[in-house]
């Protein structure tokens, strides 16, 4: 049975719009040394955190601060400018990929728009994640967004799937959902009705880096090996 025809795509963000990838990257100093934290203090404050940084606007810096109670840590002036720097640094470090888009995935999502779909996103994020949003060339492509963090729900829940197509006013059963299938989101997609489409680009350039997605061996979700294939689906979904 033929599909109906699209009306909306909708997208995750990081490893599919944009990569923190970078082949030049070279290990400095954790967070955790920085302050003189344990690394499993901090991990296990920082974990337990998550949930609440995707979906409440939460600063990251009250967060590193609950590491350094955790640890026993006295925050005194020191303690307060190096948890600044961490800040300012992660800020920068989120914002570098958002400001430099490769050109092909623009090209694409701009002939999707051209193409008459709406664009939506939908990402899993915390404030810092994505303070620099706005300043995007990918920021006036999208007819909406919806950060975790704004709305009180994230991939997989249901609630922000359909929360995305509300906003855009169209059917989950005539969107489709590109993502690298982090945060079980191909799977979350699929169980509202949505079409899923696993974003290949970047995880297949970075196979070292490459993270088992759940998602993978979904027979359900079919792999797109570059963003302008989606381009080629809409005309044969009629």
């Amino acid at each position: 049975m033929a599909h109906a025809r699209l009306q909306a795509a909708f997208f995750d963000l990081y490893e599919t719009l944009i990569t923190e990838f970078d082949p030049d990257w070279r290990p400095e100093q954790t967070p955790a040394e920085r302050l003189g934290v344990q690394g499993e203090v901090f991990d296990r404050v920082w974990r337990s955190r998550k949930a609440a940084r995707m979906t409440q606007a939460v600063d990251y810096r009250d967060v590193v601060r609950e590491v350094c109670q955790a640890a026993g840590i006295v925050i005194d002036a020191r303690i307060e400018a190096v948890i600044e720097d961490l800040y300012s640094e992660r800020l920068a470090a989120k914002a570098k990929p958002l400001l430099v888009v490769e050109r092909p995935v623009l090209d694409s999502l701009r002939e999707l728009g051209v193409m008459g779909l709406r664009l939506g996103l939908i990402r899993n994020c915390s404030v810092e994640e994505v303070a620099a949003w706005d300043q995007s060339p990918l920021a006036s492509l999208f007819d909406d967004v919806v950060f975790s963090y704004r709305v009180g729900y994230a991939k997989p829940d249901r609630a922000i799937y359909l929360m995305a197509c509300h906003k855009l006013q169209v059917l989950p059963k005539r969107s489709a959902f590109v993502g690298d299938g982090g945060s079980d989101e191909l799977s979350g997609a699929a169980r509202v009705g949505m079409r899923p489409y696993c974003a290949r680009w970047f995880v297949d350039r970075w196979p070292t880096w490459r993270r088992r997605r759940s998602d993978e061996t979904n027979p359900g979700v079919r792999n797109l090996s570059s963003l302008s294939e989606l381009t080629t689906l809409q005309p044969r979904m009629t």
